[in-house]
């Protein structure tokens, strides 16, 4: 009888951990300047719970991590006359949430401009 508590005492200790690591993070982005408008467009955005509130004359957006839908794209490569900046500016282009960076993980002779925006 004892043994067949412990059994029951583990499953409902598995059960509990489980329920417990479903719940999801929340992920933010700021999406512009802030407005009366900032929660709607972050509901219009994120329409499974997102909200928005302005912080530092920042328009936020808080939603649960991993709806949104992420493209990635390389922009040509980075040199002395397009650097971090202009690579920066060039995927701003993509739209309001693009993240441009130099990546040079292949090597100094190949930096290129990779550009991470919201495609959703």
């Amino acid at each position: 009888m004892a043994r067949f508590f412990h059994y029951v005492l583990f499953i409902f200790a598995a059960v509990a951990v489980m329920e417990l690591s479903v719940e999801a993070a929340v992920c933010s982005r700021e999406i512009g300047a802030c407005a009366e408008s900032c929660d709607d467009i972050c509901r219009s955005k994120y329409p499974e719970g997102g909200k928005g509130a302005c912080q530092d004359d920042n328009c936020v957006c808080f939603f649960e991590c991993g709806i949104e839908k992420r493209c990635n794209v390389g922009l040509g490569r980075c040199s002395s006359q397009c650097s971090e900046s202009c690579c920066a500016a060039k995927c701003a282009q993509k739209g309001p949430l693009g993240q441009g960076y130099c990546d040079g993980s292949l090597g100094p002779q190949n930096v290129l401009c990779q550009c991470s925006y919201d495609c959703s």
